[in-house]
């Protein structure tokens, strides 16, 4: 399904809250970064919560390591109302539209001594949801600077299309590699204070080197589509396990604020495997 991916510009008369600057710069190089997000106590708050549901999930001993706390978004209250974070949204917005669904969230937590890498490679290429429209607003839950390996950006590479790739080999903590990405130019690093965020768009490539550093790199990944965006056969529960975050939800099922924070289910999912 490689030759349905491409980038949607988006249109800079609309936003409200992004500069048109910003917005053409996305437009441009496929990002935006960093903007201001959470304030200093929700900042160290949400740092608090994950310290917390890691903790939940070392606790159980299933296998599960500091990047699996995967798709987590409709059974724990904590990671749902921080993608419903209206400063968020209201940058979110800007990009694709009033009406927002969060289709998907995903811990990125590299360990101090972490070995894992995360190759380049295309969010796109991954996801089962079409059009590819999908903005990835990346949450910073530690500070992170050029020590403790932070995300890289490949500025315009996101206007490329599909770009092929091969599997991965080695500690990687993702499966595709795409080759030789000098050809598209210097990287970028995303450095951010904690309570900061990155928009990126999904065909945008971009990776990361292992966490040599004594300090922990954690940020949460929050992926946004327009409700007018479907997934492809076979992927249909897709449109089951979003969060309606504003707007008409039009196929997408409306699901509540869950209670509390639930980790039983997926851990029963890890001991059945």
């Amino acid at each position: 399904m490689n030759d349905d991916i491409r980038f949607f510009p988006a249109k800079a008369e609309h936003a409200k809250t992004l500069s048109p600057l910003q917005v053409q710069s996305f437009n441009e190089r496929g990002y935006i970064a960093p903007l201001d997000a959470l304030s200093p106590a929700e900042a160290n708050a949400s740092r608090v919560y994950f310290d917390g549901l890691l903790e939940r999930m070392r606790a159980m001993r299933d296998g599960r390591n500091a990047y699996a706390i995967m798709g987590y978004h409709n059974r724990c209250k904590g990671i749902w109302e921080l993608a419903q974070h209206p400063t968020i949204l209201d940058y979110v917005e800007d990009l694709i539209g009033p009406n927002i669904i969060c289709w998907s969230s995903h811990y990125f937590c590299k360990v101090p001594e972490d070995p894992k890498r995360v190759p380049w490679h295309q969010d796109a290429t991954y996801w089962p949801v079409r059009p590819t429209m999908t903005v990835t607003a990346w949450l910073a839950i530690d500070d992170v600077d050029e020590a403790n390996a932070p995300m890289q950006f490949l500025p315009g590479s996101h206007r490329h299309g599909p770009i092929e790739w091969h599997s991965a080999e080695g500690e990687v903590a993702l499966q595709q590699e795409i080759p030789a990405p000098e050809r598209f130019g210097a990287p970028v690093s995303n450095t951010m204070r904690a309570g900061q965020i990155s928009l990126h768009t999904s065909t945008l490539v971009h990776g990361s080197a292992p966490n040599r550093s004594s300090r922990r790199r954690c940020g949460l990944t929050f992926r946004y589509i327009p409700s007018s965006c479907g997934a492809l056969p076979k992927a249909e529960r897709v449109l089951r396990d979003g969060i309606v975050c504003r707007g008409d939800p039009r196929h997408w099922r409306v699901n509540a604020c869950p209670p509390a924070d639930d980790l039983t289910p997926i851990h029963r999912a890890y001991m059945d495997e």
